[in-house]
């Protein structure tokens, strides 16, 4: 299995970042780019070989990567001008062939847990699978009886997923990009087909998933990042800090084990999901309980979970 990152964009949307650097390189916290998160998430997945898929600045990328970085090694594909996508994944089958390849579009950061992806996508009938994501509406949604407003709900989430730009694609599905189109990519042109063809499935789970397409996404995953930092399980937040008095948000992805440091008496709260604690199986704890813990302690994750570590 390989990974694979579709970088080629020209990001005309976040002019003037992108006058000097591609989007994938756009910092989202100092010394941290959207495309290092990418990476930090193929090498808790175990993937040693990373393809990038690059035009616009393409070579921006490559003298910050290499031929290899923290264990990971990078390969580079890019493209004096803009082909379209299924010219590239073609360029990557051409060299790949007989591997399965998670590829992702250079401008997404999502928190979801990778491990059941892969797996769901392995155990799945079909040759590709396609994270989906539920719609957010950009607007506020109004409902009427006649000319009278009886709710109003601010940029609700819709009945609709939409496509989150991350998908697992199986060897298996190559004749699929290489038939006859008109068009030049992918979702114009491959995803209508192998749906007809009952050969794409989703995936979908409920954890943070951001598009970085516009100003207005790039302040919303700075925000998130202004007091957070990744680990192989999920995230530590610093919530609030004063004096020694503090609070922590931890974000536990399902079925991973998170170890938190307690330095002196302090109280856990599980905001959502479940989960023991310890190891101990006799006890499930589960979204509003309260446990007033005094040493450190491991969250073994049932689904993706948070919870706050308040310490007075």
């Amino acid at each position: 299995m390989i990974g694979a990152i579709l970088a080629g964009g020209y990001g005309k949307r976040l002019k003037p970042i992108t006058d000097e650097i591609p989007k994938a390189l756009i910092s989202i916290k100092d010394g941290q780019t959207i495309m290092d998160r990418q990476i930090y998430d193929f090498r808790n997945m175990g993937i040693s070989d990373v393809y990038i898929l690059s035009g616009y600045l393409g070579e921006k990328i490559e003298e910050r990567y290499g031929k290899s970085k923290d264990g990971i090694n990078f390969h580079y594909f890019r493209e004096e001008k803009p082909m379209g996508t299924l010219y590239s994944i073609r360029n990557l089958f051409n060299n790949i062939w007989d591997q399965d390849i998670i590829l992702r579009n250079g401008d997404t950061i999502t928190d979801i847990n990778f491990q059941r992806f892969i797996e769901f996508s392995r155990d799945s009938q079909y040759r590709m699978i396609m994270f989906v994501s539920r719609m957010r509406s950009p607007f506020g949604i109004v409902e009427m009886f006649g000319d009278q407003i009886v709710t109003f709900k601010e940029k609700p989430f819709l009945d609709y997923f939409i496509n989150s730009g991350l998908y697992y694609i199986k060897k298996e599905a190559k004749e699929f990009f290489f038939l006859n189109y008109h068009e030049k990519d992918i979702e114009t042109t491959v995803f209508p087909k192998m749906a007809v063809a009952k050969a794409i499935g989703a995936y979908s789970e409920d954890a943070l998933w951001l598009g970085i397409d516009s100003e207005k996404d790039l302040e919303a995953i700075r925000r998130e990042y202004s007091n957070r930092t990744d680990t192989p399980w999920g995230y530590i937040k610093t919530l609030y800090n004063d004096s020694g008095k503090g609070i922590n948000e931890y974000f536990i992805k399902a079925d991973q084990n998170a170890p938190i440091r307690v330095f002196r008496k302090s109280i856990l709260r599980i905001i959502q999901g479940m989960g023991t604690l310890n190891n101990k199986t006799d006890k499930i704890y589960k979204e509003k309980d309260i446990v007033v813990v005094e040493t450190d302690i491991t969250f073994q994750s049932m689904a993706n979970s948070k919870i706050e570590l308040i310490y007075l």
